[in-house]
């Protein structure tokens, strides 16, 4: 079918406008939460995230397990403030006020997840009889414009947030505002790698990120760029793509059961687009990345002191 050198999320974002992009997410998130609350098993781990599978203990949690991986790389500490920006229903920053004793804000924009995020700290500290997962907050705040004074945070945490900004160079740089000197960003998410080869590459592209509603994913030297750009240092750089794979592998799955049921069920309307998007990213995330067309990275930058 020839070599289509064509980039579906970089088209999807100049399509639309900001204001679009986020009703997107919005619209993405309060109709799907439910669904990783009860096929994903998030309500009990509260991560809507990949896991991490390297010298993971056996029985281990993987999603837990990339909290701890990442927390290690940005060197989250006793008492840090740390600004958990696209929180979900809360995962990182109960598990790093519980595990770490930071003081964690989590930000989302959609209440249902405020909501839910609130209700799961509280019966986590309860569970625990202390107060670590107290020191975990939620409010409902668009992570672009965060409402906090600049300097206010030790660190900034995005997991699989990150590829959700509209304009990801301006995301960058206003972290970068809200970190005080020394401060950390931290960034685990998907970033474009080859172009696709097909026409049919590029469509399973489009729907894996249309279906989970990232507006488009950059490149690792784009990324390093704003970075630069902003006055951030690189500390960690690395693609984790191998062992994410696993988790991957387990998701493609749930699209393999889910796209005729909700496709059927959408016919009928009885299920929502966002619903059958999901369920077409959850099969197609996994096939992209297996073919190179993105890869999992992590990264920490630090803010000069």
């Amino acid at each position: 079918m020839g070599n289509a050198q064509v980039t579906p999320g970089d088209a999807l974002h100049s399509a639309a406008s900001e204001h679009e992009i986020k009703r997107q997410v919005h619209r993405y998130y309060h109709a799907t939460t439910e669904d990783y609350l009860r096929y994903y098993q998030t309500d009990w781990h509260h991560h809507m995230h990949y896991g991490f599978d390297r010298d993971l203990p056996k029985g281990g949690n993987p999603t837990e397990h990339m909290v701890r991986y990442l927390a290690r790389i940005a060197e989250v500490g006793k008492g840090d403030r740390l600004l958990d920006a696209g929180c979900g229903v809360g995962g990182s920053a109960i598990f790093l006020a519980r595990e770490i004793g930071c003081r964690a804000v989590g930000i989302t924009l959609v209440e249902s997840q405020a909501r839910l995020a609130r209700g799961f700290a509280t019966a986590a500290a309860g569970a625990n009889g202390g107060e670590g997962s107290r020191r975990a907050r939620f409010a409902v705040n668009d992570f672009h414009s965060p409402a906090f004074k600049p300097g206010s945070f030790d660190v900034v945490w995005a997991v699989e947030s990150f590829d959700h900004a509209v304009d990801k160079r301006a995301w960058v740089a206003s972290m970068f505002a809200m970190l005080r000197p020394g401060g950390r960003l931290i960034i685990a998410d998907g970033f474009r790698a080859a172009a696709p080869a097909s026409l049919r590459q590029a469509s399973e592209y489009a729907s894996f990120l249309a279906g989970w509603a990232v507006p488009y994913l950059c490149s690792e030297a784009e990324l390093e760029a704003y970075g630069t750009e902003a006055g951030f240092e690189k500390l960690h750089g690395e693609d984790i793509s191998g062992d994410v794979l696993p988790h991957a592998r387990a998701i493609f799955r749930f699209g393999l059961i889910f796209i005729p049921l909700r496709w059927m069920l959408r016919k009928l309307g009885l299920t929502s687009p966002e619903k059958l998007g999901n369920a077409y990213a959850t099969y197609f995330q996994y096939r992209t990345l297996k073919r190179g067309l993105w890869r999992y990275c992590a990264y920490c930058f630090v803010k000069p002191r």
